[in-house]
């Protein structure tokens, strides 16, 4: 890690620490990861339906971070949430790696905070609360805000959030560019990967997995494909029913 992201991950670790333990939530559940006891708090409906479950919801991402995190990686978990597979991702054991945990929400950034806390996990996973675009500025981040929650309207009414291009936030913060990522932001992705062309193409970045919205897929093929990332592996369906507005793509560097 170069001197200023280790600076950067430093200053977040403290961050951290300065809240001597994780606010403690009505409940502790334990992600469905077997092999591993990997606490998250819940707070609410949206957790417990939705995020204590990850292995069952994307048993692919699980696959596909086990093998291929290997040590020294740096992970960009992008639209982290509460962070289950961030969790997952810095569980696995691999010596070095770090995960940088990207998740606008305040919620489900506050609860992500604590979920490092609750797991020890503060010297592996960096949370940031900032939004990943195509321009570096402001932007509001409406609808639902309860911690766990998903589809966040960008734009329009709402929190005031730092909005940052992929390419700036590692530039400028002087963070370690990703060798793998993982981007799950409900349809925003063909925003995110515009404005992270010169960080794609870092021939460091080896694999992304990305949840692709029907009506956008194209361009997140054509931008991936000329960073030199090919789609390896597609997946359209969960226990032999199809996924209804969305796509899973692998995308690795030949």
């Amino acid at each position: 890690m170069r001197r200023g992201a280790s600076e950067l991950a430093r200053r977040a670790r403290r961050a951290l620490a300065r809240r001597e333990y994780p606010v403690v939530p009505a409940h502790i559940g334990r992600l469905d990861y077997p092999g591993k006891d990997i606490r998250v708090g819940v707070t609410s409906r949206t957790e417990i339906l939705s995020r204590l479950r990850p292995c069952e919801k994307e048993p692919w991402t699980v696959a596909w971070l086990e093998r291929t995190l290997r040590g020294g990686d740096v992970l960009y978990d992008v639209g982290a949430n509460v962070g289950a597979y961030s969790l997952i991702a810095a569980s696995l054991g691999r010596e070095a790696a770090t995960v940088v945990a990207v998740e606008p929400s305040y919620a489900s950034y506050a609860a992500l905070c604590d979920n490092v806390l609750l797991n020890g996990l503060e010297g592996v996973v960096v949370p940031l609360p900032v939004v990943l675009g195509e321009q570096t500025g402001l932007e509001a981040l409406g609808r639902n805000t309860e911690p766990g929650a998903a589809e966040h309207e960008v734009g329009g009414e709402g929190i005031a959030a730092l909005s940052l291009r992929l390419d700036d936030l590692v530039a400028q913060f002087g963070l370690p560019a990703p060798t793998v990522m993982k981007i799950d932001v409900d349809g925003a992705e063909a925003s995110i990967l515009a404005g992270g062309s010169t960080t794609l193409e870092r021939p460091e970045l080896r694999s992304v997995l990305v949840e692709v919205d029907r009506a956008r897929g194209d361009a997140v093929v054509e931008t991936l494909v000329r960073a030199g990332l090919g789609l390896t592996e597609r997946i359209d369906e969960r226990q032999g029913k199809p996924l209804a507005r969305v796509w899973y793509g692998i995308f690795d560097r030949g």
